[in-house]
């Protein structure tokens, strides 16, 4: 009876520490067509702790955003899974960024606070939400997917040749080199 105690205590405490999963469920049902939230790449790396997003605002009117945000993965049974350490996540943002008419503008999402690493092979998306100046709010996503071949493989392409990895992820477009031409 001990040694079966014993295992099963093994078992709580190595998943103890793993990333949970629970179904996304929207937060707000209404999405736009007039603007979109893109990654900067289409592929990572899965030791990336945030990804750099592009909002583009398509309307005739100033949309808001905060830095908060879900991280979703994609199950293999096609519905979407919030990725979670376990912990609950907050954001202090008390004030917002807007896109004007007609442009684009980034935000870095940290990717940190809901996992210690992406998952090779994985399709995952942000989860985010704007507002217009009445308060509507609408829910908006970007997907990507980690695959650290693809990724490098879009990392040389990118810069002609030369690297495989980005390095510094807060400038958003550094790179290491890998090798050159």
């Amino acid at each position: 009876m001990k040694k079966i105690i014993l295992i099963l205590l093994c078992f709580v405490l190595l998943f103890a520490g793993c990333e949970q999963l629970q179904k996304a469920e929207p937060y707000y049902t209404e999405t736009r067509d007039d603007i979109t939230l893109k990654t900067q790449y289409e592929y990572y790396f899965d030791d990336e702790s945030n990804i750099l997003c592009v909002w583009n605002n398509e309307s005739a009117e100033e949309l808001y955003f905060h830095d908060t945000f879900e991280l979703h993965i994609l199950g293999d049974d096609g519905e979407w899974y919030r990725v979670s350490k376990g912990e609950e996540v907050t954001f202090n943002t008390g004030y917002s960024h807007f896109v004007e008419p007609d442009t684009e503008s980034n935000n870095r999402y940290e990717l940190s606070v809901y996992t210690k690493s992406l998952k090779e092979g994985e399709t995952y998306r942000i989860s985010t939400y704007c507002f217009d100046g009445n308060d509507n709010r609408y829910q908006i996503f970007a997907e990507f997917t980690c695959d650290n071949k693809l990724a490098e493989e879009e990392m040389k392409e990118v810069s002609g040749g030369y690297v495989g990895k980005r390095s510094d992820p807060e400038e958003g477009g550094s790179f290491e080199i890998i090798d050159g031409k």
